[in-house]
């Protein structure tokens, strides 16, 4: 019996060292994918990670749900909220970079003041605000700059027009501009248009590839994207 008792604690001792072991490596293996997804995506408030299937080493992992907030990428409008889906991904831990993604979805959440804030940065607009609504339409109002030099206009200026997805770009298809009391003629409908396209373009990134649906709404615009730029699998 007391035998019996002595085998007993070996096993449950082993079990328990085997799962603080496992504990440990999740946490190794979560804390290098981040680190990866991080260098990624961009600097932001707050990420959370989850994973699933992660092999002993850290480096690969069957799935992993990525959700991220505020995040700023250069030279792009801050995306509020950032779900990201993804499977097959292989990490370089020493790099701290990913090397291999099977599959990648995504979906982006933009504020009409963050879009406001990345239009105030191009120049070309002053103090600009951005309004959207159902299922896929904008209106942009604002003082128009020449050379970093607001154009005073009494009523100011707005553009209206339909957002679309265009490979890895999300564009605007203008289709009314109005300049003080008058509507302007289609010439400058088409200026406006080279001026703001495009809105977002991710083709810079390995993340994600093309931008598949777009949906605008009173609570601000959803993206949904997929695709990745890096291989499928790695040795």
């Amino acid at each position: 019996m007391p035998a019996a008792a002595g085998s007993i604690s070996i096993v449950a001792l082993a079990l328990f060292v085997l799962a603080a072991c496992s504990t440990y490596l999740d946490a190794r293996a979560e804390a290098a994918l981040r680190d990866a997804l991080v260098r990624v995506v961009g600097p932001a408030e707050s990420y959370d990670v989850k994973v699933v299937g992660a092999s002993a080493d850290g480096s690969r992992f069957e799935r992993v749900r990525f959700v991220g907030w505020r995040i700023a990428r250069a030279k792009a409008p801050v995306v509020d909220r950032l779900e990201l889906d993804l499977q097959g991904v292989v990490v370089d831990r020493r790099e701290k970079a990913l090397i291999a993604v099977a599959a990648s979805r995504a979906e982006l959440r933009l504020r009409g003041a963050d879009l406001a804030g990345y239009l105030r940065q191009s120049g070309w607009i002053a103090e600009p605000s951005v309004v959207f609504s159902a299922p896929d339409r904008i209106a942009i109002a604002g003082t128009p700059q020449l050379g970093g030099i607001a154009v005073a206009i009494g009523e100011g200026a707005e553009f209206q027009g339909r957002l679309f997805a265009s490979g890895s770009q999300l564009r605007l298809a203008v289709d009314r501009v109005r300049i003080g009391p008058s509507t302007a003629v289609p010439l400058l409908r088409a200026v406006i248009e080279r001026a703001v396209n495009p809105l977002l373009d991710v083709s810079a990134y390995p993340l994600p590839a093309q931008i598949d649906a777009v949906e605008a709404g009173d609570g601000g615009l959803r993206i949904v994207t997929s695709g990745s730029r890096l291989p499928a699998s790695a040795p």
